[in-house]
């Protein structure tokens, strides 16, 4: 599977925890770095962990409910 790199940015420390355990977790090759107040995240993935990690996100993240 072809792999590419894909970005996440994130204001909240629990969320960049988080994250880069469940990265840690499933061998996802990434770099983390801060970005002013903020985390940044780049993600060394194919289309198969790339729905893992939203899969992740969407479990893990604060949604508008409507």
């Amino acid at each position: 599977m072809k792999r590419k790199w894909m970005n996440f940015e994130t204001m909240f420390r629990s969320l960049k925890d988080g994250l880069r355990k469940f990265l840690k977790e499933n061998s996802i090759k990434y770099e983390l770095s801060g970005c002013g107040a903020d985390w940044h995240f780049e993600v060394y993935v194919n289309n198969q962990e790339v729905e893992l990690i939203n899969n992740w996100l969407d479990e893990n993240t604060i949604t508008e409910v409507k």
